[in-house]
């Protein structure tokens, strides 16, 4: 069954740096990995750095995006299945301007994206979602990560989504589907 979506609910601007303390357990693994390949504090993991049998259990809540530096948009690569059921449709192959459609609602939906791409720093966001749903008690957690093929412009974002029901601890696949 899936959820209607009309427009956006939440703030793009509720992004912050990765917190030490607030992230899921889930999430804090994702990050930890992460860091650990950076191999020194300005250098940026390329996602041949990134091994999937070492994040395995993550995977079903993880998606990829490519970063077209021209357009200033971005492609979904890859995304986990816990991600498709979420979202209500598999989004592979397609840039973030054709998943969403209206401009309004791309730009405020890649906003904390082009941040990062910018200045090549976590983000995490925990909250209602960024679109308006008739699941009262849907809850997001998600966490955006850069990668650079070359250590240090970022080119693609791993990132990791968890749908939450309202205790916000417990994984809830809801279908939201935007119209």
């Amino acid at each position: 069954m899936g959820i209607t979506v009309t427009i956006a609910a939440g703030q793009s601007d509720d992004w912050r740096p990765y917190p030490e303390e607030g992230p899921s357990e889930l999430i804090g693994q994702l990050h930890d990995y992460w860091h650990a390949r950076r191999g020194g504090t300005d250098r940026v993991p390329s996602r041949d750095d990134i091994r999937t049998e070492h994040i395995e259990p993550l995977l079903p809540f993880v998606w990829l995006l490519d970063f077209d530096r021209g357009t200033r948009d971005f492609r979904c690569r890859l995304i986990g299945p816990a991600v498709v059921d979420g979202v209500g449709r598999d989004c592979t192959g397609r840039t973030l301007a054709e998943v969403h459609g209206d401009a309004r609602l791309h730009s405020r939906a890649v906003r904390p994206l082009l941040d990062m791409m910018d200045d090549a720093r976590p983000r995490w966001r925990q909250g209602p979602p960024l679109l308006v749903h008739d699941a009262t008690d849907l809850w997001l957690e998600s966490l955006i990560l850069p990668l650079a093929t070359d250590h240090r412009m970022p080119d693609q974002v791993l990132g990791m989504t968890l749908f939450l029901a309202s205790g916000r601890r417990n994984h809830r696949p809801v279908a939201l589907r935007v119209v």
